[in-house]
């Protein structure tokens, strides 16, 4: 599997900072950019309309100068002299009337032209600084002649000479009726704009394609600059599209387009209304620019802000991640310090209580680690321990055999004459020989793996086996054993195994806690009775036992043993046992003075119905010499020749008549041809064992099965023991005396006959 690629690394402060510092430069941007796009539409629309608001005043000023002009001529038009001298019809008495009473009413700077006309007759006066004719204003001014000649008042601007004069053309009609026209016209100039123009505005009027007249200064009245500021407004005026601002030297303005003059008057006439926009885009500029700069100061102080704030909220982060690294390498004792009451606090409490969680539970870990290798080793130790108790099993069984015959020819022995030194050897064989046999029991008894079996027991008879199995090990241990028994004790309903096994186990443990602590150990067994209990006591002189372990000797697995020298199950087996039987087991110690094991044991109530298993009835006497022929036959069957020849012997003497075969093949072609009062076949044989003999029996001769008496050297286990319960049938245990033999045999005898 290929291993994910790792691309660049961004801190996540940086990752923040960069995003909060986009969103507070975006954010002023956006609002810088929506608030000057608003300014700069109302600005405009605000310029429009003073722009209009300056069109109607300039509009309604000229007209206010025209009418007044109008009204100026009327009253001339009714003066008497007037009249007189146009009655009189000559032409040098009205032009000098002309010049001197009309004209020089108007300053000197103000130009203004004058004519008459009497049916067809044209009387002029004219002063003017500009290179107008007299002929050429009469015949730009004509149409209104023409109109005034007709009885019609008419007003209007002419261009003479690319000079703009405003025109009032009144008819001359005195009492008798219309007799001429009256003409006048005054010269637009820059100083009659000035007069007129509206607040915050300039005003331009162009004649021909030229400036005729003009509020600006004379820099500006260049060819690009009128291309700017009339003939683009004119031609946004004629596509009814707004005009643009335009810029003039380094102001800017806004225009607004115009005839001049709408009626008669020449239409090539027109007018630009310029309104100037720099002042306020010079204050929105500069705004901008405080904008701007408070910005500016906000996102640096903003930054600052941000940048304290993430550090403050990724340090936690960095110590966390850093824990997190020494926690991925086994340390659990980081901690992190807790820097503030809000989710970053509780974010490293919680990681420390993980923290703490761990530790716990790797410390509850290791000692369960450890748990579970001492256990293994202590099941390792148990199946050793298991495989020997097997193999000293086998080794039982296969001495029980000898056994048998050493006790059974050693009592047939002392049954015969003999001198007093031959019986005292013959006693010390047979005494010996049970020893052994007492030793082999325990050992069968140790490696039996069948259900306890409970009957009425004499605890100092347990106890005298027990302390006869280990008088080898406490004799080299040099320990020695006070019997204190009470007399007269009551019997208990025990399993005299299970109780060697305890005492077996507690002197075991003794005996090693004395030995590396004392040169002369010593040991006291008492019993008692308690109530309705029978105590036993095991007090020793040895090192006694800590107080803190004393608590825990009868927990499974607990030993102050070295490794691979106990398994911590012997005094937990024990406290089992005891507990099964109904009894109490308890440690009393007082460091460096020895310790006490107290058991209590409920005394026997009443005799058990016992199985006849072990020995198979009570032991008839033993008669010495032959006795009589009974005229019964008996078969023996087993894998040991003197067990044979043992049996022969004993059987005999009891008048029977013996048949002895090796093995249980051979004892099938006797079976099948005798008829046999009591077979006696041992248990497990190589080849055809007594089981299998039985079922045949069981097959051709049902009578003759009921009359089989089995032997074993063997542990008897639970499956043989529900077995002999069903059948009814009997078993004797290696190594047996010959009391015991006689005994089930002739219990077999007496089964039959009932």
């Amino acid at each position: 599997m290929a291993e994910p690629r790792v691309g660049f690394r961004v801190r996540l402060g940086t990752k923040v900072m960069v995003a909060v510092l986009a969103v507070l430069i975006a954010l002023p941007a956006v609002t810088l950019w929506t608030v000057n796009s608003r300014i700069r539409r109302q600005m405009e629309v605000d310029a429009r309309f003073v722009l209009a608001m300056a069109r109607d005043s300039f509009v309604r000023s000229l007209k206010v100068r025209t009418d007044a002009l109008a009204a100026r001529l009327r009253t001339g038009l009714n003066d008497q002299r007037f009249l007189r001298i146009l009655r009189l019809t000559d032409a040098p008495t009205m032009r000098e009337y002309l010049t001197r009473d009309v004209l020089d009413e108007f300053p000197e700077e103000t130009e203004v032209a004058l004519f008459v006309t009497l049916k067809g007759d044209v009387q002029t006066a004219l002063r003017t600084k500009a290179t107008v004719r007299p002929e050429a204003f009469v015949t730009a001014a004509e149409p209104f002649a023409r109109a005034a000649l007709q009885g019609e008042e008419r007003t209007g601007s002419v261009a003479v000479n690319g000079a703009v004069y405003h025109v009032v053309a009144l008819p001359v009609a005195p009492p008798e009726g219309l007799m001429g026209a009256l003409v006048f016209g005054i010269h637009l100039t820059d100083g009659a704009l000035q007069n007129i123009k509206p607040a915050a505005s300039e005003i331009v009027v162009m004649a021909g394609g030229a400036v005729a007249a003009s509020t600006m200064d004379g820099s500006q009245r260049d060819s690009a600059i009128i291309q700017q500021l009339v003939v683009a407004p004119l031609a946004a005026r004629a596509s009814a599209v707004a005009p643009a601002m335009v810029t003039v030297g380094e102001e800017r303005y806004l225009p607004m387009a115009g005839n001049l003059d709408d009626g008669a008057g020449s239409p090539s006439i027109r007018y630009v209304l310029l309104s100037s926009t720099e002042q306020r885009l010079r204050t929105l500029e500069q705004t901008q620019l405080a904008l701007l700069g408070l910005s500016g100061i906000g996102i640096l102080v903003c930054g600052g802000v941000v940048w304290i704030f993430v550090r403050r909220i990724t340090r936690p982060l960095v110590e966390l991640r850093d824990s997190a690294e020494a926690v991925g390498r086994g340390d659990f004792t980081r901690r992190i310090e807790k820097f503030s009451n809000d989710e970053c606090g509780e974010l490293a409490e919680a990681f420390n209580d993980m923290t703490s969680n761990l530790q716990t539970s790797r410390a509850e870990l290791e000692r369960a680690m450890q748990q579970v290798r001492t256990t293994q080793e202590q099941l390792i130790q148990s199946e050793k321990l298991s495989a020997v108790g097997q193999f000293v099993a086998g080794v039982a069984h296969e001495l029980n055999n000898p056994l048998t015959a050493v006790v059974g020819f050693s009592e047939l022995l002392q049954s015969m004459p003999a001198d007093e030194k031959t019986r005292s050897h013959l006693d010390r064989i047979s005494k010996s020989a049970l020893r052994c046999h007492k030793i082999v029991h325990s050992l069968l008894s140790f490696a039996r793996q069948d259900p306890p079996e409970r009957r009425i027991v004499e605890l100092t008879g347990v106890i005298d086996e027990v302390l006869e199995i280990m008088a080898y090990d406490l004799r080299t241990s040099n320990i020695t054993v006070a019997r204190e028994f009470a007399p007269n004790l009551p019997r208990v309903m025990a399993d005299p195994h299970q109780l060697q096994q305890v005492f077996v186990n507690i002197l075991g443990n003794a005996r090693q806690a004395i030995e590396p602590h004392q040169r002369q150990g010593k040991m006291v067994i008492r019993t008692r009775l308690a109530g309705n209990k029978v105590a036993i006591e095991f007090q020793d002189n040895g090192p006694g036992i800590r107080p803190e372990h004393l608590g825990k000797i009868f927990d499974p697995f607990f030993t102050t043993k070295p490794v691979g020298k106990g398994t911590g199950l012997g005094l937990s087996l024990c406290y089992g046992m005891i507990q099964e039987h109904g009894g109490t087991i308890t440690a009393h110690s007082e460091l460096g003075h020895g310790a006490t094991f107290a058991i209590e044991l409920p005394v026997a109530t009443s005799e058990p119905s016992a199985l006849a298993v072990r020995h198979g009835g009570s032991a008839a006497p033993f008669h010495a010499g032959p006795r009589p022929p009974s005229g019964k036959t008996v078969l023996v069957i087993d894998d040991e020749e003197w067990i044979l020849e043992l049996a022969r012997e004993l059987l005999q003497d009891e008048g029977h008549n013996v048949e002895t075969v090796l093995g249980g093949q051979g004892a099938l072609e006797l079976i099948g041809g005798r008829k046999f009062d009591v077979i006696v076949s041992d248990w497990k044989m190589p080849g055809l064992n007594g089981l299998r003999l039985y079922e045949h029996l069981v097959a051709t001769n049902p009578e003759m099965a009921k009359r089989v008496l089995f032997m074993t050297g063997d542990v008897v286990n639970g499956t043989f023991q529900d077995f002999l319960r069903q059948h009814e049938l009997s078993c004797l245990s290696k190594p047996f005396a010959t009391r015991e033999f006689r005994a089930a045999v002739a219990k077999v005898f007496a089964r039959d006959r009932s």
